[in-house]
C-alpha cells in the first residue's frame, strides 16, 4: 500500500489495511488506474525502442556492410596468430640437452601450471632478474591473447558511443603488450647469459611480430571505418504512444527517461489515448 494518497497526500498508516483512503474514501487500487496503464505502456514501449537501437547497432557491426564483416574475419585471424612459434629457448648442460618452442598455448599452460613457490627465485641475487623478465614475459603475452579475445567478443559494440575508443584501446594494449613480451624475452635470455654463460640460448619467434602487426591492421581498419563511415547504421522506426510518435521525437520532446505518471497528467491530452465517442442511440 502507498504512503500516502494519491488524491488528498494523507498519510497513511500501517493500520489502514482496506483498499480505500479514510480520508477520502478514494479507491487505491483503481485511482488512475487508466492513467498508470499507460504509464507502463509507454515505458514498456520506450524499453522496447532503445533495444532495438542496440540490435540495430550490433547487426551494423557484425553484418553491416562488406568492411563489418572484413573486420570480423580480421578479428578471428588475430587469435589465430598466436599459434605461431613466438619464442624459442635452448638449454644445454653435462647431462641434458633441450629445445623449446613457445607458441601462446604453452606460454598460457607454463602461466597457469607456474609453481608460485618459486616466486622466491624473484629475490635470488642470481637469477632474479631473469626470473621476473620470463614472468613478464609470460603475462604480456597472455594479456595480449585477452586483448585479442576481448576485440572479438565486444566487436557487436563497435557502433556504439564509445565502439571506436574500445576498439583502439584493444589494438594498441595488443600491439604494447606484444611488443613488450618480445622485450622481456630478449632480456630475460640476456640476464641467463650474464650468469651462466654459453649455458642457454633464445630468441623471439617472427610469430610475436605477425601478432603485432596483426593488431595493428586491426586498428588501422577501426580508424578507416570510423574516419569514412565505412559502417553506417540502419535504424529500423519505433513509435511511441497511441500517436504513433517517432522514438527520436518522443526523446527530444519529454526525455530519454522513464515516463512517470505525473508527466501523463501533465500531457493528458497527448499522451493518453482518446476515447472514441459512443454514438447516440435514436429512437425510432
Amino acid at each position: 500500500m502507498a504512503s500516502f494518497c494519491p488524491k488528498c497526500n494523507r498519510k497513511l498508516k500501517l493500520t489502514d489495511l482496506k483498499p480505500t483512503c479514510p480520508g477520502c474514501d478514494t479507491n487505491l487500487l483503481y485511482y488512475r488506474i487508466e492513467e498508470r496503464l499507460e504509464v507502463d505502456a509507454l515505458n514498456a514501449e520506450i524499453e522496447h525502442s532503445r533495444t532495438q537501437k542496440m540490435m540495430d547497432r550490433g547487426k551494423a557491426a557484425m553484418v553491416g556492410s562488406p568492411w563489418a564483416i572484413a573486420r570480423i574475419v580480421l578479428l578471428v585471424l588475430v587469435i589465430t596468430t598466436f599459434l605461431l612459434p613466438l619464442a624459442s629457448l635452448s638449454a644445454s648442460g653435462p647431462y641434458f640437452e633441450r629445445d623449446t618452442t613457445y607458441t601462446a598455448i604453452n606460454l598460457v599452460t607454463t602461466l597457469m601450471e607456474f609453481d608460485f613457490g618459486a616466486i622466491g627465485l624473484i629475490g635470488s641475487p642470481i637469477v632474479g632478474n631473469a626470473t621476473i623478465f620470463f614472468a613478464g614475459s609470460v603475462v604480456c603475452v597472455a594479456l595480449a591473447l585477452v586483448m585479442a579475445l576481448f576485440q572479438l567478443i565486444f566487436s557487436f559494440l563497435s557502433c556504439s558511443k564509445r565502439g571506436f575508443g574500445r576498439n583502439v584501446t584493444f589494438s594498441v594494449l595488443g600491439i604494447v603488450f606484444s611488443l613488450g613480451s618480445s622485450v622481456l624475452f630478449n632480456m630475460f635470455v640476456k640476464a641467463m647469459n650474464d650468469v651462466a654463460p654459453g649455458f642457454m640460448s633464445g630468441k623471439v619467434g617472427f610469430g610475436i611480430y605477425v601478432v603485432a602487426g596483426a593488431f595493428a591492421l586491426v586498428l588501422a581498419l577501426n580508424i578507416i571505418i570510423k574516419v569514412k563511415n565505412l559502417v553506417p547504421v540502419k535504424y529500423t522506426p519505433c513509435y511511441i504512444g497511441k500517436e504513433h510518435m517517432l522514438y527520436e521525437e518522443f526523446v527530444e520532446k519529454y526525455g530519454s527517461g522513464k515516463v512517470t505518471l505525473d508527466l501523463v497528467m501533465e500531457h493528458h491530452d497527448e499522451l493518453m489515448p482518446k476515447k472514441e465517442e459512443q454514438p447516440e442511440e435514436v429512437n425510432a
